[in-house]
């Protein structure tokens, strides 16, 4: 039998994870955007993302956002946000943690993309996002869905968990944010990520899988989940609301 790969080290994590968004970035563009829809309610006005990587979901959420405050811990993935965003004034790249980011708030809204999984405190990190984000402003945070679904490649990429959606409400609530939504998302590919990274034990993101999936099972999962709430899913939304009532500060602050 083979033996279950453990987590992988910040530094080989960050490693894999360039590459695999790197992959995503090239061959699922309707995945990708798909996401910054979901997200688009918490990524309105002056945002925090956490977590930012390479910058390139950075650019795709002005969309929606007047600037992005793009947080990365690692060196090798701030260093490429940096470069990659430094001719755009809408978007301040900084190398660190949500408190490196302080002097920027109160934020309007603050976004995790695959993030959040990879912290260990997962709760003191939305207590930050709490602080950082003004009365009525909203926080998302889209993560890998079930344990069931822990492969190698997640503990490639440094995942220490996945969510359930009660859960992650939970710690939501526990950070002190109001449920303004939470749901699953993308139940095809619960299935997808069953086979393919648990028992075939292949990259998930290899190009010819993701082009095909991104292809011809996104368009029509998004039209349907858009629609009707999944019971399950691969993934996991939920986006959380600063009270106006929070003590001390106005929502206008």
């Amino acid at each position: 039998m083979r033996r279950r790969a453990e987590r992988a080290s910040f530094d080989d994590a960050d490693i894999a994870l360039e590459r695999t968004l790197e992959e995503l970035d090239s061959n699922a563009p309707n995945y990708n955007e798909w996401l910054r829809v979901l997200v688009a309610p918490a990524a309105r006005g002056k945002v925090i993302e956490l977590g930012a990587g390479m910058g390139t979901f950075s650019m795709a959420l002005l969309e929606s956002a007047d600037h992005i405050v793009a947080v990365e811990p690692s060196d090798r993935g701030s260093a490429t946000l940096i470069a990659a965003t430094r001719a755009n004034d809408r978007v301040t790249a900084v190398h660190g943690y949500a408190a490196d980011a302080a002097g920027y708030a109160p934020f309007d809204g603050g976004v995790m993309s695959n993030v959040l999984e990879h912290i260990e405190d997962d709760e003191g990190t939305l207590r930050e996002l709490f602080e950082l984000v003004r009365p009525g402003g909203a926080v998302a945070v889209f993560s890998p869905a079930f344990n069931v679904l822990m492969s190698d490649f997640d503990r490639e990429i440094g995942h220490v968990r996945r969510y359930r959606k009660r859960e992650l409400i939970s710690k939501f609530e526990q950070a002190g944010f109001e449920i303004a939504d939470a749901r699953y998302v993308n139940m095809p590919g619960f299935f997808a990520w069953l086979l393919v990274s648990r028992a075939l034990r292949r990259r998930p993101t290899h190009s010819r899988l993701t082009q095909i999936y991104d292809r011809r099972v996104v368009p029509i999962t998004r039209w349907i989940e858009s629609r009707v709430r999944p019971p399950f899913g691969q993934s996991v939304l939920v986006i959380g609301r600063v009270p106006l009532s929070r003590p001390g500060q106005s929502p206008e602050s």
